[in-house]
C-alpha cells in the first residue's frame, strides 16, 4: 500500500474514533438497535473465523501470540468500509494486522483503526459477491483477561460485531475454571426447551402484550446458555472489580446470577398431568374473599398440581412468586399399552399463569394451544411443564452496562480518591434566602456545598451516607432546590430504587414549592412505568406524570424534556431515558444501597465527563437478594455507593457522613444505633412519647401460624386480633397534644407476609378503621409513620435447623436488614407483637431481639415467666457426623434418552421434594 501523508492518517484515525462512537450512540439510543449493530451474520454480509472468538491460554514465561483471521463475504451492492478495534482496554495487546481485498492487501495506520480508501477498489458497487481477509493479532507478556471488539461496518445496513476475548491462565489456575465450569454444567442441565423445539407465544385478548422494547432487548441479550458463555480466570479468581474488564466481569457476574436463578426455578419443572376446565374458584382463607374466573372463549386454565411447595421461606418460591408470570407446555402422548416409548409435542405453548398458590398453580392456554392439541374442558392431559423466568430485569442490566458512557464514571482517578481535607466547599449565605424557614446542620451544609460546586471543577462521585431519619432526603432536595433556582442552566436526573421514595419527593418537596412559588423549574417530571395502573399512584404525583390521550401514563419525549430541570424515576424506569437527547449536569441517586451496581448503572447512560454524580444511602436497609454464591463473593451484591465508598479516605470532601437523627424518638434512636449503626447515631431533635405507652413496647403473643389452603405465605390469627385491639386502642385516645392531629402517616402496621397484611386489615375494617396503613415491609422503603406495629408471625415451633442454616428465610427471626427496615420507619413508637421465645431462640437476629426486648417495656409475660419458658426450649440436635469411608456420590447424567424414565407424579404431604424430572428430546433422566 503507498504511504499516505502523516496528515492524512490523522485524519482517517479521527473518522475512524467518530465513527465508532457515533455507532455506539446510535445503538444506544435506537429503538431498534438491531438496525445499527449486529451480533450475527446479516443476509447479505457474513463474517466468519476458523478460530473461536474466546481463547483460554496457558501462561509460559515466553510472550503469548495467537491470532484470528476473519473471513467477510458481502452480496450484491454492499462492501466494506469501516474496520475499527472499539474498546479503550486492552488496545496495546490487540492490532489490525492486514486487511486482504480485491487481490490488494491494506493495513492500518494506527493498528486499531482502518478506513477503505476513497480510490480504492473496495469501493466497488457493482453487484457482486466480494470477498475479504482481516488478520487481527494479540500479544501479551502478562497473565490476565483481555478484551476488544471488533466492529465491521459497510456501506449500508448495520455493523457487525465480534467480541473477542483472550484468557492467559497459570497452570495452577486451570483445576478451578474447570470444576467451576462442570458447577456451571450443573446449574444448566435442566434450563428449559434444550432440544430447541419451536415455541409458540402466549397471545389473548385478556392479558396485556409484553412491551416490544422487552422483547427487542431479550433478542439483543439472548438466553445464556453453557455451550457458548465464557468464565475467565479474572472473574473466578479476583473479588473486587477494576475499570479494564469492568464491562465483561460485570457481564459474566450478571449471567451467573441469571443461570443460578434458572436452576432454582426449573426445579418446579415437571412431567405431570393438567387438569383442564373452564373456569375455577379460589378462596382466601386469609381474609374470606373468593374469586372466580371464566376462561375467554377459545380458551382454557389448566390446574397444575406442584411437586414441591411454592413457599416466602424459600429462594426457588421467592423466584417463582417474583419472577415468573408463564410457563411452557408441551403435551406428552403414551402408547396404548403405556410401555411403548412416549412421543414429546411438535409444539412448545407459552401459558399465562393467573394465580399461585403453595402447592397448585392455576394458568391460561391461549386457543392457538387448545386448538392444536385439541384439548377440552374437563379432562387431564399429560404435559411438560416449564416455569419461566422474566428476563427483562437481567437485560436491562446487560443494556445499563453497556450503556455506561466512560469507566471513570465509576472508578474515579487515585488521585481524586485521596483527596483528603484540603479541599474546601463552602456554604454561601446567598443560598439561605432560597431555603426560607429550613435549617440545616453543619454536615448537611457541607453536602449541599460540594453539589453545588461548579460542574467546571472536575470531582469524584459524592457520596452522601446516613442512616434512617439523618436527613438524606431533605437536604438532596433542598440542594436541588437550590441549584434549579439559582442555576437556570440546570439540568438535573433524580432516580431512587423504590417509587415510594420517589414519590415522597414530590408529595413532600416539589409540589409545595412548585405550587407557593409558580416557578416552572422546581415543576417536577416524574416517570411512571408506563404499564402501571393510573388509580395505585399518589393523585398528587399523578399530576407531574406525562400522560397520553386515554389517561395512561407513558414515556417522555425529547418535548417534555425539553424545558424540564428536573426529572424524577426510578432506576428501572430511567433507561426509558437512554434514547432521549437529554444533556444533565447533575445525576443524583438516592437508595444507592439498596440497588445493585448494574441497577444503578442504568440513570448513567446520558451521563458525560461534565455530569456530576451523588450518591446517597443506608448500607443496613433492604438489598436486593443476590442468589449465585459465586456472584455474590465476585461483588455482584455490593452496591456502587459500597464500592465507591470504600475507596474514600474518611475525611475525602466529597465523602458526607450524617449522623444526626431528626425523625425518631431519643429511645429508637439509641436502641438501632446500637443494634445497626455501631453506635454512630446522635438524636438530634426532642420528640414528645406517648403519655402512656413506652417509645419501644413488646405485647406477648404467641398464637399459631397457619398456611391457607392456596397461600405460598403464613398468618397469625391471634397477632392480628392483638393488634387489631392495640390500634383500635391508641386510635381511640391518639395523643393530639403531643403527636399532633391524627393523619395519613400516624399509624403503620408492618409485616413480612402478604397474608398476615390481608388478616390485620380484615380485623381492621370490622372494627372501622380505615386511615391506617398496613403493608408489607418490602413495600415501605422511604416511609415513615409516627406509631409502627410490627407482627412477627413466626412462633417457637418453626424450624430452628432451617434458620440456623439458611434454608428458609423466616423475616424478622433471620433478616437483619428487614428488621432495621421495619424499626427505623417509626417516630415516636414502636409495638412488636410476637412470640418472646422464637425471637430469643431461633435465627440470626436473636442478639438483636435479646437486646430489644431488654431495651422495652413488655407486656403480656413477666420475666420470670419468660425464663422459665427459655429453659424449656431443648437444644438443638447436631447434625450427624459425615462418614469419611463413604463411597463417592455421583450424580446420575448423560442417561440415554432412547428409553426415558416418566415419573407419574403423585401429590404427598412432605415438605421437600425428593425426585426431580427432566425431559429432552430424546427422553429424561432422574436425578
Amino acid at each position: 500500500m503507498a504511504a499516505k501523508s502523516s496528515s492524512r492518517l490523522e485524519d482517517e484515525v479521527e473518522f475512524e474514533v467518530s465513527f465508532v462512537e457515533d455507532l455506539r450512540q446510535r445503538w444506544l439510543r435506537s429503538p431498534t438497535p438491531r438496525e445499527i449493530m449486529v451480533d450475527d451474520d446479516l443476509k447479505d454480509a457474513a463474517v466468519q473465523t476458523t478460530s473461536t472468538l474466546t481463547v483460554r491460554i496457558p501462561f509460559a514465561r515466553d510472550d503469548v501470540v495467537w491470532s484470528w483471521t476473519f473471513e467477510v463475504t458481502t452480496q450484491g451492492k454492499k462492501y466494506l468500509t469501516n474496520l475499527s478495534l472499539s474498546l479503550d482496554s486492552h488496545r496495546e495487546n490487540f492490532a489490525i494486522k492486514s486487511i486482504f481485498g480485491e487481490s490488494v492487501c491494506y493495513s492500518s495506520a494506527d493498528s486499531q483503526h482502518f478506513v477503505a480508501p476513497a480510490d480504492s477498489s473496495l469501493k466497488n458497487e457493482k453487484p457482486c459477491v466480494r470477498t475479504y481477509l482481516v488478520e487481527i493479532e494479540f500479544k501479551t507478556s502478562v497473565s490476565g483477561t483481555f478484551c476488544q471488539d471488533v466492529i465491521f461496518g459497510f456501506n449500508e445496513g448495520p455493523a457487525v460485531r465480534r467480541q473477542l476475548c483472550v484468557d492467559v491462565v497459570l497452570p495452577e489456575d486451570l483445576n478451578r475454571l474447570e470444576a467451576a465450569r462442570e458447577y456451571l454444567l450443573y446449574l444448566s442441565q435442566h434450563s428449559s426447551n434444550q432440544q430447541k423445539t419451536p415455541i409458540v407465544p402466549f397471545n389473548s385478548p385478556f392479558v396485556p402484550e409484553r412491551d416490544p422494547r422487552e422483547d427487542r432487548l431479550c433478542e439483543i441479550y439472548p438466553k445464556p446458555e453453557i455451550d457458548t458463555f465464557f468464565l475467565t480466570h479474572t472473574t473466578l479468581k479476583q473479588t473486587a472489580l477494576d475499570p479494564k474488564n469492568y464491562r465483561r466481569r460485570l457481564h459474566e457476574l450478571v449471567t451467573i446470577e441469571e443461570m443460578a436463578r434458572r436452576e432454582q426455578i426449573a426445579r418446579y419443572n415437571e412431567v405431570t398431568e393438567l387438569r383442564l376446565s373452564n373456569n375455577y374458584i379460589l378462596a382466601s382463607d386469609t381474609d374470606g374473599s373468593t374469586v372466580a374466573k371464566y376462561a375467554a372463549p377459545g380458551e382454557l386454565f389448566a390446574q397444575l398440581p406442584l411437586g414441591r411447595e411454592i413457599s416466602e421461606d424459600t429462594k426457588s418460591g421467592r423466584l417463582v412468586l417474583r419472577s415468573c408470570n408463564s410457563l411452557l407446555v408441551q403435551k406428552i402422548t403414551f402408547g396404548e399399552d403405556r410401555t411403548t416409548r412416549p412421543t414429546l409435542g411438535d409444539c412448545i405453548f407459552e401459558a399465562h399463569i393467573e394465580d399461585k398458590c403453595n402447592h397448585v398453580i392455576y394458568a391460561r392456554l391461549s386457543k392457538d394451544c387448545v386448538t392444536h392439541l385439541n384439548l377440552v374442558p374437563e379432562s387431564n392431559v399429560k404435559m411438560h411443564v416449564q416455569f419461566v423466568m422474566n428476563r427483562t430485569p437481567f437485560c436491562e442490566w446487560r443494556r445499563a452496562i453497556d450503556a455506561l458512557p466512560d469507566t471513570r464514571l465509576v472508578f474515579p482517578p487515585s488521585g481524586m480518591q485521596r483527596r483528603n481535607g484540603e479541599t474546601k466547599f463552602e456554604w454561601s449565605q446567598d443560598w439561605t434566602v432560597t431555603l426560607n424557614d429550613c435549617q440545616l446542620n453543619e454536615r448537611q451544609k457541607e453536602a449541599v456545598a460540594v453539589m453545588m460546586a461548579p460542574i467546571a471543577e472536575r470531582l469524584p462521585p459524592v457520596l452522601i451516607l446516613g442512616p434512617f431519619g439523618t436527613g438524606k432526603t431533605s437536604t438532596i432536595a433542598q440542594a436541588l432546590r437550590i441549584l434549579l433556582v439559582n442555576d437556570r442552566t440546570s439540568r438535573v436526573i433524580l432516580c431512587t430504587h423504590s417509587n415510594s421514595a420517589a414519590d415522597l419527593y414530590v408529595k413532600e418537596f416539589f409540589d409545595v414549592w412548585y405550587k407557593e412559588t409558580s416557578d416552572e423549574r422546581l415543576k417536577p417530571l416524574r416517570i411512571y412505568y408506563k404499564g402501571r395502573v393510573r388509580n395505585t399512584v399518589h393523585p398528587i404525583v399523578r399530576e407531574y406524570c406525562p400522560s397520553d390521550a386515554q389517561g395512561r401514563f407513558r414515556d417522555p419525549t425529547s418535548e417534555d424534556m425539553a424545558t424540564c430541570g428536573l426529572v424524577i424515576s426510578t432506576l428501572a424506569t430511567s433507561s426509558c431515558l437512554a434514547s432521549l437527547d437529554y444533556d444533565p449536569t447533575h445525576i443524583i441517586v438516592d437508595e444507592a444501597a439498596q440497588a445493585l451496581e448494574c441497577e444503578a448503572l442504568a440513570c448513567l447512560a446520558l451521563a458525560t465527563e461534565r455530569t456530576r454524580l451523588v450518591l446517597a444511602g443506608d448500607q443496613m436497609q433492604l438489598a436486593p437478594e443476590v442468589y449465585s454464591d459465586l456472584a455474590r463473593e465476585r461483588g455482584l451484591g455490593t452496591s456502587l455507593l459500597e464500592r465507591i465508598h470504600l475507596t474514600y479516605e474518611p475525611k475525602h470532601p466529597c465523602r458526607i457522613q450524617l449522623c444526626r437523627n431528626y425523625r425518631a424518638h431519643a429511645s429508637i434512636v439509641k436502641l438501632t444505633s446500637d443494634l445497626f449503626y455501631q453506635g454512630k447515631i446522635e438524636s438530634g431533635a426532642t420528640l414528645p412519647r406517648h403519655p402512656v405507652l413506652a417509645p419501644l413496647t413488646f405485647y406477648a403473643c404467641e398464637g399459631m401460624v397457619m398456611q391457607g389452603s392456596n397461600s405460598t405465605g403464613y398468618y397469625n390469627n391471634d397477632e392480628a386480633y392483638q393488634i387489631a385491639e392495640r390500634v383500635t386502642e391508641l386510635r381511640r385516645h391518639w395523643p393530639t397534644e403531643q403527636w399532633g392531629p391524627y393523619g395519613e402517616g400516624s399509624i403503620g402496621v408492618l409485616a413480612h407476609y402478604a397474608e398476615q397484611v390481608l388478616r390485620i386489615r380484615s380485623e381492621l375494617r370490622k372494627r372501622r378503621l380505615f386511615n391506617v396503613s398496613v403493608e408489607r415491609v418490602l413495600n415501605v422503603q422511604g416511609k415513615q409513620f409516627t406509631a409502627v406495629f410490627i407482627s412477627i408471625v413466626r412462633t417457637r415451633h418453626c424450624s430452628r435447623h432451617s434458620a440456623e442454616r439458611q434454608l428458609s428465610d423466616y423475616g424478622f427471626l433471620t433478616n437483619a436488614r428487614l428488621l432495621n427496615t421495619a424499626v427505623t420507619r417509626a417516630k415516636s413508637l414502636v409495638a412488636v407483637v410476637g412470640d418472646p421465645v422464637a425471637l430469643l431462640t431461633i435465627g440470626s437476629c436473636r442478639q438483636l431481639w435479646h437486646r430489644y426486648l431488654s431495651s422495652a417495656k413488655v407486656h403480656g409475660m413477666d420475666q420470670r415467666e419468660l425464663e422459665h419458658l427459655l429453659n424449656r426450649v431443648p437444644e438443638e440436635e447436631n447434625a450427624p457426623a459425615l462418614n469419611p469411608l463413604a463411597k463417592e456420590f455421583v450424580p446420575r447424567t448423560g442417561t440415554q434418552k432412547e428409553n426415558p424414565y416418566w415419573i407419574e407424579y403423585v401429590p404427598m404431604p412432605i415438605n421437600y421434594p425428593v425426585i426431580h424430572c427432566t425431559v429432552g428430546d430424546t427422553g429424561g433422566g432422574v436425578l
